[in-house]
C-alpha cells in the first residue's frame, strides 16, 4: 500500500471510530416507563411518597434514579420546601431538605389530577402534572394539598433527569381531595 493509501485509510477509519462515537452516545427514552412523563408520575407516587412503616426517607438513595447527583447543578423551587427557602441550586441539598419532613411523617399520600402534557426534544424535556397529598405527621393535623408541578429533564448518558423543578402547593380540605384518591383506588 502506497503512502496515500495508507493516510486515506486511516482518515476512513479515524472519521468511522469519530462517527460510531456519535452514535454510540446513548439516546433517552420518547416513549413508555423511561420516558419524562412517565417518570414524572413515578417521581410523585413512589418517589415522594411515604407508607406507615416505610424505611427511613434518605434522598440520596431513594431518588436517585431522577436526579443527577454527580452533578446536582439545577433550578429548584417549590413554595412547600420546609424551612427558610424555597429556591435551591443543587439538587442533593434540595432533597435532603425534605429529609426532616419525611422522617416526622407517619405518611405521605399522593394521587394524580389533570393537565399532564410534555414536550420532548431529543436531550431535553418538560413534563407538567397535577396532583393532590395528604401529609399525615406522626403529631399534629393532618395537612391536605392540591399542587401543580413542571420539571425540566435533560438526557444525561440515556436517562432522563430532572434539571429544573417548579412545584406550586396550597392547602386544601382533606374533603376536597377525597375523590382523587377513591378513583385511585378504584383503578380510574
Amino acid at each position: 500500500m502506497n503512502y496515500l493509501a495508507t493516510t486515506l485509510s486511516l482518515v476512513l477509519c479515524s472519521a468511522l471510530v469519530a462517527g460510531g462515537v456519535q452514535a454510540a452516545e446513548k439516546s433517552c427514552a420518547q416513549t413508555g416507563a423511561n420516558a419524562p412523563l412517565a417518570l414524572h408520575k413515578h417521581w410523585i407516587m413512589e418517589g415522594w411518597e411515604k407508607r406507615k412503616n416505610d424505611a427511613e426517607f434518605v434522598f440520596a438513595k431513594k431518588m436517585a434514579r431522577y436526579y443527577d447527583l454527580n452533578n446536582p447543578a439545577g433550578i429548584f423551587w417549590d413554595n412547600f420546601a420546609p424551612g427558610k427557602t424555597q429556591l435551591f441550586d443543587n439538587a442533593s441539598v434540595y432533597g435532603a431538605n425534605w429529609e426532616g419532613l419525611q422522617a416526622n411523617a407517619e405518611s405521605v399520600r399522593h394521587a394524580l389530577t389533570e393537565g399532564h402534557s410534555e414536550l420532548i426534544g431529543d436531550k431535553v424535556a418538560s413534563t407538567t402534572l397535577g396532583f393532590v397529598g395528604t401529609l399525615t405527621p406522626k403529631s399534629g393535623d393532618v395537612i391536605a394539598f392540591n399542587a401543580r408541578s413542571q420539571l425540566g429533564w435533560q438526557c444525561i448518558a440515556g436517562e432522563w433527569k430532572i434539571r429544573q423543578e417548579l412545584n406550586y402547593a396550597w392547602v386544601v380540605k382533606p374533603e376536597d381531595i377525597a375523590s382523587y384518591y377513591q378513583a385511585m383506588e378504584e383503578g380510574k
